[in-house]
Parts: structure tokens; sequence; C-alpha cells
């Protein structure tokens, strides 16, 4: 988070988000970032390059301030499906069967779209960048990463995007938030895929993974890791070692541990507050785990539905809101949303610094155990979620 104050540009990593915009929108190259050991990065700020445009500041997607007032009121009217792409190898291999990457691919391939903005994968740390793809730059399937679960910088290549007529950017809120100003300057149409995200994770999750079945990523960074895929919910994969991914998310999500600092002051999961088109997830509760997998697909506008329905290669089955309501988490988005406050450092009342300050502590207490008894049996990190959620309890 960058704010402007005394005349300087100064940053508070606790708030931020780690999107990177800061350094691609900066005219003076005055920021810069420092990598570490678990993965994020800090922006470092030159005062002495900086002309105080602010630019910087106000395309910080931390400033930009959320409304969550009747962040719910629309959810039964509006329109859900379970979708996944026509191909079976396809489906397979990508994450809840491949929507994201269909949408993408075959929106470039049939000419609905004239751009992407989205990720794909490269050979160092943190294994993905954003690129902008057009019709002349197609990428395949395998080119485009699956779920990531460590932090990208995913903006820092903004200034790649072209001028063209309909644009699609994805990603989760906070990203598209802090894209927004640039990709609505390049193009007549702008599409916004939201990716669900209820916390970024450090590299300090796929360290404790990577410990479960028996890897070790360096200090080097330099590692190999699939994040899902093979069926739904998929893998994890670290280096030559892999495990269930139902098994591996249930301790770093179900509790979340290791999550980027700025996730706690964002409530926008589904990216309602960024304007998002649609918004993808995985099927959490409604569907078993099969060889492979499906998208839960939540429609926001018309021009949501109508890219579902006009680009190829997507199979798409209704479902109501009674039957997607238990995948929804919207009562746990809820109780993020209650925190915001508290890890804002504004005012707020008792019960929620009540609650913040214990989910502080349940989450240094959880890491602590974890870190020092990573080689234990499943069982045994399936009995710490168990656990009461202290959070929970007071919030309920």
């Amino acid at each position: 988070m960058l704010k402007y104050i005394d005349n300087k540009i100064l940053y508070d990593y606790n708030k931020c988000q780690q999107c990177g915009i800061c350094d691609a929108i900066c005219p003076k190259h005055a920021i810069s970032f420092e990598l570490q050991h678990n993965g994020t990065h800090k922006v470092i700020v030159d005062n002495d390059k900086c002309i105080r445009c602010k630019r910087c500041v106000n395309s910080c997607p931390v400033n930009k301030c959320e409304e969550y007032k009747n962040y719910f009121d629309s959810f039964k009217d509006k329109k859900y499906f379970l979708g996944y792409n026509s191909n079976d190898k396809v489906r397979r291999e990508s994450s809840s069967g491949g929507v994201c990457k269909t949408l993408i691919i075959e929106g470039l391939r049939s000419g609905y779209i004239d751009g992407v903005y989205t990720l794909k994968k490269t050979d160092k740390y943190p294994y993905a960048e954003g690129e902008f793809y057009t019709k002349e730059n197609i990428p395949d399937y395998c080119d485009l990463p699956n779920s990531i679960y460590h932090s990208v910088m995913a903006c820092t290549n903004v200034n790649r995007i072209e001028r063209c007529n309909r644009l699609m950017i994805v990603g989760t809120s906070c990203q598209l938030r802090a894209l927004e100003k640039i990709a609505k300057s390049r193009c007549n149409e702008l599409i916004k895929i939201c990716i669900f995200c209820k916390q970024q994770k450090t590299l300090d999750s796929t360290r404790f993974l990577a410990k479960i079945i028996g890897e070790k990523i360096n200090n080097d960074k330099k590692f190999y890791a699939q994040y899902r895929g093979t069926g739904w919910p998929g893998i994890v994969k670290i280096n030559n070692s892999s495990l269930p991914w139902h098994r591996a998310a249930q301790l770093p999500f179900g509790r979340r541990l290791w999550t980027v600092p700025g996730c706690d002051v964002c409530g926008d999961s589904y990216g309602i507050e960024s304007n998002a088109d649609i918004t993808l997830m995985d099927p959490w509760i409604i569907r078993e785990r099969n060889e492979l997998g499906e998208t839960l697909i939540t429609v926001h506008t018309e021009k949501g539905l109508k890219i579902l329905k006009d680009i190829h290669n997507i199979v798409l089955e209704a479902k109501s809101y009674i039957e997607v309501e238990p995948a929804l988490s919207l009562k746990d988005v809820w109780r993020k949303q209650r925190l915001v406050p508290f890890f804002r450092g504004e005012e707020c009342g008792d019960k929620i610094i009540k609650a913040g300050k214990a989910e502080l502590r349940q989450r240094k207490l959880l890491s602590c155990i974890a870190k020092k008894l990573p080689r234990m049996p499943i069982l045994f990190y399936r009995i710490l979620c168990k656990a009461p959620d202290f959070r929970n309890k007071i919030l309920k």
C-alpha cells in the first residue's frame, strides 16, 4: 500500500496486495521491488527520483474504497453454472475443468475478443508473470498456468496492453482494480473475469506442503510446482512428489495460514466492487472428487452471460442458487469483510477487535505447530482443522 504523506510516497507492507501496479505506472522508474524469503516483495520508493505525480497511490487497489453494505443482496438472483472444457484432456489437466483457460484461448481463436491480459508461465520464480495476448500470439493451453498458490505480481507488465476493440482482463479482485484504469483507456469494451480469492499465499505455504511430502524448497527458490490439475480438485506436485489437493489445502486454506498481509484488508472475494462480469471458483461441497473437474461460475452481468454462451468449447450446466449456495462461501466472505476495519487499523467495535486479535493468535499458534511438526500423518492436520475457529465463534 502506498500513501502520499508529507510530500513523500510511503509504503506499508502490511497492507500490500502484491499486485505490482505501482512499478508499472511510475513514469520515472522510482519504484523497485525487494524479494523476501517468504516469496513476497517489498516496494522500495526512491523519493529522490519521484516527481510526486501520485499515479502509484491512485492506482494502488488498497486505496480504492470498497462498500460491502449490500454485497450479498443480489446473490439469489444471479445466474450460476458448472462449466468445463469439452475436451477431456484439457479438462483433466487444467484447474477446475479449464473454464478460465478456455475463455482466454477460444475467445482469441474465435475473434470474440481482440486482446487478453492474464498470466503466462515462466521458468523463474514466481514462475508466472503478466502477459498480453492477441490473435497474433494466442497461447496454447500448456502456456497458461493452473491455479498459483504463491504470490505473483500480476500487473507489472500492464504496459504491454495494446489498443484493441474488446479486451479481457483476468485476475483476482485486487488485480482487476489495479488494472482497470489502464485497461479501460486501451479498449472500446472491457470484459473482467474474476478469480475467486479469499487469500493469496506466501511461499511459506508451499514450503509447508513440500515438507509434508518430503521435498525441500531452497533459498534460491528454484523448484518445480504444479498446483491443481489431473482431475478435481487435483494435486499439488513439488519437484518429484505430489499430494492430493483436498489434503494439501486443509491447513493452509482452512485456517488461513501464510496469507499475504494485504489480503486481510480486502473483502471483495467475488470482484463485485471491481465490477467483474463473471467469477470463477471451485465447486467445493457440492461436487465429489472426480477425474475431470468443473468450474463453478457466478454471472454478474449480461455481458458475462453473453461471453459464456458465445465462446466455443465450454460446456455449461445451469444451476440454481439453492444448488450452489453451499459452495459459495458467503458466510466466510462475510466474516472476512467484518474484520477488514481491524486490519486496516480503523476504528471498530470491541467484538471486531476481539475477533481480529483471536484470528492473529490462532494463525501464529497453528503456523508454529505446523513449522515444528511438518512430517506428521495427514490425520494430525485434519485434527488441527477440526479445532474451534475462534474468529468464527466470535463473529457467528
